[in-house]
This record gives structure tokens, C-alpha cells and sequence, in this order.
């Protein structure tokens, strides 16, 4: 446990399963107070993480969300911008409300949700945001166009933040790999259907992808999350962090041996 922070308001968006759900539950096992901004509940209610219905792409819906936690709790000291949804289609075939709202909840709500959060971040002058962005912030997939489009864009966010308000709010990008999350089930079923074989021989297939050979786990992001928003990494900002098994770092293709070459 890190004792720095405990008693210090967290607000984790997208809060309801998945990444997000696994990062809230980390700060709240290190004494936070979390609060969880979604469009729906969690499914496993955790009495002790505050649950408000937010829709981070409404400006009216986060500012007022914001302001209610300041109300309640005085404060906020963190804030992890982890909301995101993903569809598939390469920018040609992409409609624009497809677009606009794909942009509205990854890129759109979190710069929402800093621009509404960085006065009072400030008053703690030592704030934390972060970003959860993805390994396609640097590498594309086929067929994702906005949703890449929107996680580049999101480097650019935690970067910009990290030298408009240094030495008072560090900002850092946090870039997962293959999770094994619910949006990655989704995105498995796209493929290859509903029929559960097929499906789990899919995420085999995508864990297989990376250097450990596996999918990560939820709550292996949220362990870096929770590090990053501690005094332990003080010195961390304005860079983005990965978490995918080295997917980021890997050639999927064999090299010539040395004779050969």
C-alpha cells in the first residue's frame, strides 16, 4: 500500500468494468476516495466507490459532474481519463456520426474532463491525470480508423497538459496492449462471431501476438496506474507508459539466421 495516497479524491472515467473498473478498485484499496463516472452502473456494485451518471462527451454532464465532487469531497487530486469505446472501419467506409461520437467519448471527454478538472488539480499543486491511450497511439490496426484516430490524438492531450501545467499537475499516457477486458470480447466477436470456441481461440490468438504470450490482465494496468499517481513517480510526466507483454517492441516475423546473412 502507498501511503501517500491515502484520503485523496480520485475520479475514474469509464468506471464501470474493464480497465476502468480494475484502476478504481486499485485506488480505493489504497484508502482513496474513487469516484466513477459512466453512463451505466457496474455491474458488481462496490458500495464504497461513488458511482455518478456522466457522459464525458456533454460538457453540461462533466462540469456539473466535477463540481459536485468538489462539493462532496473538497478536493480533487486525480483524475484517470479511461472512458473509451471502439468500432471498426477504415476511414472511407467510417459515417460521420460513427466518427463524431467515437471522438466525442475518447478524445473529446477527456479533454472535457481535464479542462473542467486542472483549476482545482492545481490548488493541490501536486494534480495527476492520466490517460489511458493504447499500443494503436503509436502501431494501427486494420479497420479502426477512429478509434486510432482518437488514441494517437490522446499522446498529444497528455503531452500538451504535462508542459502547460508543470510542476504543479504531471500528466502521463498510460498505452495498454491486449487486455482482457469486455471491449476486447466485443472486439473478438467482431471477427468471429458468438460462438465461445471460436472466441477464446481469437484472444489466444491476439495474446499470442505479444513477447509473453498472453493477454494482460485488467488490474495489471490499474498496478501502474495506481504507481504512476503516487510520489514515487514524481518525476514522470509528459511521456506515455506501455503495458502490453512488449507487443509495442516486437517484429511478429523471423529473421535470417546469421550464416545466411
Amino acid at each position: 500500500m502507498y501511503d501517500c495516497l491515502k484520503g485523496k479524491v480520485v475520479i475514474v472515467t469509464g468506471g464501470s468494468q474493464g480497465i476502468g473498473w480494475a484502476i478504481a478498485d486499485a485506488f480505493h484499496r489504497e484508502g482513496c476516495i474513487v469516484y466513477n463516472f459512466d453512463i451505466r452502473k457496474p455491474e458488481n456494485v462496490h458500495h464504497d466507490i461513488i458511482y455518478m451518471e456522466c457522459d464525458v462527451s456533454s460538457e453540461s454532464n462533466v462540469s456539473s459532474s466535477i463540481a459536485k465532487v468538489v462539493k462532496r469531497s473538497g478536493a480533487i487530486n486525480i483524475v484517470v481519463n479511461n472512458a473509451g469505446i471502439e468500432k471498426y472501419n477504415a476511414a472511407g467506409e467510417v459515417s460521420s456520426k460513427e466518427w463524431d461520437e467515437i471522438i466525442g467519448v475518447n478524445l473529446k471527454g477527456s479533454f472535457l474532463m481535464s479542462k473542467y478538472a486542472i483549476p482545482h488539480l492545481l490548488r493541490t499543486k501536486e494534480g495527476v491525470i492520466l490517460y489511458t491511450a493504447s499500443v494503436q497511439s503509436s502501431m494501427v490496426q486494420k479497420r479502426d480508423a477512429a478509434y486510432v484516430t482518437s488514441k494517437h490524438a490522446l499522446l498529444g492531450l497528455a503531452r500538451s497538459v504535462a508542459i502547460d501545467y508543470a510542476p504543479h499537475i504531471r500528466s502521463v499516457a498510460l498505452c495498454p496492449g491486449t487486455i482482457l477486458t469486455p471491449l476486447q470480447l466485443w472486439c473478438a466477436r467482431q471477427e468471429v462471431g458468438n460462438d465461445p470456441e471460436k472466441v477464446d481461440q481469437k484472444l489466444s490468438e491476439w495474446g499470442r501476438l505479444s513477447p509473453m504470450e498472453r493477454q494482460g490482465r485488467p488490474e495489471e494496468v490499474a498496478n501502474v496506474a495506481v504507481f504512476m499517481a503516487t510520489s514515487y513517480a514524481s518525476y514522470v510526466t509528459g511521456t506515455c507508459i506501455y503495458i502490453d507483454g512488449g507487443l509495442s517492441s516486437f517484429i511478429p516475423e523471423s529473421a535470417p539466421d546469421s550464416e545466411q546473412a
